[in-house]
């Protein structure tokens, strides 16, 4: 009966955490949410995240490290200023902070471009989420310099596929030729390399 009881306070803290999370403004559609979550679910060890905005695929993420039960961590970057967003510049870092604040065991963010943060970081990464610099040689650029933090059977996701030709390109050079299997929806793409 206990086993019961635990197991529908977790349904109802995992619905609350949905309708919390769901509610932070963001360009991903609710199956692309809940992708990330299954994505997340599957990998354990270092995440990375580029390009975090205001928190919403970095809660649906740790959502799915958290449903995992592994010892998984989220590493969020982004320069909190709006650079790529139609929005136009502003600084979003503590909105990001708000947003993101109950899942601050699984999340760490790191302020800057990812290309710098790249060059010191040295931990081997298990998942990685693309959603900065669309341009060709922003996406090119990120994939240059995270792929060799890639342990092998990692998992890529790349946002913006559906329309970003900086994307597309990417992943039919770069991605797709090493990819061990692939998913796509019409705007988020994943592989196992």
């Amino acid at each position: 009966m206990k086993s019961h009881i635990n197991d529908v306070f977790r349904q109802i803290q995992l619905k609350t955490r949905y309708r919390t999370i769901g509610k932070i403004y963001s360009h991903l559609t609710a199956e692309e949410k809940l992708t990330l979550v299954s994505l997340a679910r599957s990998c354990e060890g270092s995440f990375i995240e580029i390009g975090s905005y205001l928190g919403s695929s970095s809660c649906f993420i740790a959502e799915g490290i958290l449903q995992s039960g592994r010892k998984s961590h989220l590493y969020c970057i982004d320069t909190w200023q709006n650079d790529a967003m139609s929005e136009g510049n502003k600084n979003t870092y503590n909105t990001f902070l708000n947003n993101t604040k109950d899942y601050r065991d699984v999340i760490s963010p790191l302020r800057g471009w990812s290309y710098d943060i790249a060059k010191n970081f040295d931990e081997k990464v298990d998942f990685i989420f693309i959603d900065g610099d669309h341009s060709y040689q922003g996406v090119k650029k990120d994939v240059d310099l995270w792929l060799p933090k890639l342990n092998p059977g990692a998992l890529i996701v790349m946002h913006d596929i559906g329309w970003a030709e900086g994307v597309q390109r990417v992943v039919m050079e770069d991605i797709a030729p090493i990819a061990k299997c692939e998913g796509r929806l019409p705007n988020l793409y994943w592989a196992r390399i």
